[in-house]
């Protein structure tokens, strides 16, 4: 009996430290990639080649479900990562692999999902 009650606070704890790390990541993410639209400038997206409209449309995606996670875990991480695999298959074409802010993108979207199940587990414990 001690060991369940040990398990289900670290499923608790597991959830609560994944949904506040998709929160800051994600936030910070979204404050990046806003700055870096309003310092590049943001160029008309209809007048792009379509594989940049594509990347763009991933992009926003991504965005939606971090912004949406904060109250939507599971549909916002879903989104999310929807987007961030549609912008790597866009994107993409780094003979090395993906760099490091790639990789970034996705971490909210991933923590949003594992926050959301770890939740859903634990209320079926109770």
């Amino acid at each position: 009996m001690n060991n369940q009650i040990t398990t289900a606070n670290v499923s608790k704890l597991l959830a609560v430290v994944s949904r506040w790390a998709a929160r800051i990541i994600g936030a910070l993410l979204v404050i990046l990639i806003v700055v870096i639209g309003i310092g590049e400038g943001m160029p008309n997206p209809f007048t792009q080649p379509p594989a940049v409209q594509i990347g763009f449309l991933a992009l926003a995606m991504i965005m939606i479900g971090i912004l949406a996670g904060w109250r939507w875990e599971l549909a916002g991480g879903v989104i999310s990562l929807a987007g961030w695999c549609l912008f790597v298959g866009a994107v993409t074409h780094f003979p090395r692999g993906l760099n490091w802010f790639f990789w970034a993108l996705a971490m909210p979207g991933f923590l949003h999902v594992i926050s959301a199940l770890l939740r859903r587990h634990n209320k079926r414990q109770t």
